[in-house]
């Protein structure tokens, strides 16, 4: 009898359990048309705060691996009056997305920050949204870097960082994936973009005296994590720099990747690098893997371009 009792209780909890799973595909299916709705119509707001003279815009398409989100021919009575890209960058709190307005020159419009998954903390990271902040970018040529170009927001430093770097990233993908070279010389993104094409600028990659050298950069924990790769003639790693100018990563701790107790580990390597190849840092894990993406992704822009 008590069997029988445990067997039934059993069987209720199975069938409250799929009609929740049930009700909350029902519920997902129900909120997610107007989820998209909403973000594109704010998305076209953004557009058109930035481009009133604008009467169409052209989606251009993107190819696999890019990071944009979106990209558009901003037009007016059929003439290319500008650009448009959207992105997202990793904030403090989660996704900062910034949509970037260029002219045909890729001189800032403007941009617009938020998105749907917008959290930074409110009164500090919340400021990236205001026109107090960006306002600064418009009329400006990128690469910008913070501090400089662009005055950060105080206590909000991670999240500053997070819109500079994706207004700069936007404007040198769609810059690339256009066909019109890459980020001009000093960017952190002037070597490799994140997946290379035959537009690739002929300098990312250079001879060296100890083989072929290249540059990447991937977002860590509070900004890029660049990385100065040469592979020999047998494809192994013979020299790696990890830095840059705009390194942002905790001092003593994210920024041990630039060390030589953690350098030196690939060095011999044949990439890709696979987990366990190398040690990651205790308590820099973002840091580390970033620096891992970013080997990977100059050893195969070096690979890829037939070295």
């Amino acid at each position: 009898m008590d069997k029988q009792k445990k067997w039934a209780g059993w069987l209720v909890l199975t069938v409250i359990a799929a009609l929740a799973a049930v009700a909350l595909a029902m519920t997902n299916q129900v909120t997610e048309g107007p989820i998209r709705q909403q973000n594109m119509e704010r998305a076209h707001g953004a557009l058109m705060e930035l481009f009133p003279e604008a009467d169409d815009f052209e989606a251009i398409t993107l190819t696999d691996g890019e990071e944009l989100q979106s990209a558009y021919a901003v037009k007016k009575a059929g003439d290319t009056v500008g650009y448009a890209a959207t992105i997202a960058s990793q904030g403090y709190a989660g996704p900062v997305e910034v949509i970037v307005g260029m002219e045909p020159d890729f001189v800032l419009r403007g941009i617009r920050v938020g998105g749907s998954e917008f959290k930074e903390t409110e009164g500090l990271g919340s400021k990236a949204k205001e026109p107090a902040f960006t306002g600064q970018f418009q009329g400006k040529q990128p690469p910008l870097a913070l501090g400089k170009e662009i005055e950060g927001i105080s206590g909000a430093t991670i999240t500053s960082t997070a819109v500079v770097e994706g207004t700069n990233q936007a404007v040198d993908t769609l810059k690339a994936h256009l066909g019109q070279g890459q980020a001009a010389p000093g960017s952190d993104h002037a070597m490799v973009s994140e997946k290379p094409t035959q537009t690739q600028n002929p300098a990312a990659a250079v001879q060296t005296e100890g083989g072929r050298t290249a540059n990447a950069s991937v977002i860590g924990y509070a900004g890029p994590v660049l990385v100065r790769l040469t592979l020999d003639e047998k494809g192994a790693i013979s020299d790696l720099r990890i830095g840059g100018e705009r390194m942002m990563e905790t001092v003593g701790v994210g920024t041990r990747v630039m060390e030589e107790s953690f350098t030196s580990q690939f060095i011999g390597k044949t990439p890709p690098i696979q987990a366990g190849d190398v040690e990651l840092l205790s308590g820099a894990t973002i840091s580390s893997t970033a620096a891992v993406e970013a080997v990977n992704q100059a050893a195969a822009f070096l690979t890829d371009n037939g070295e």
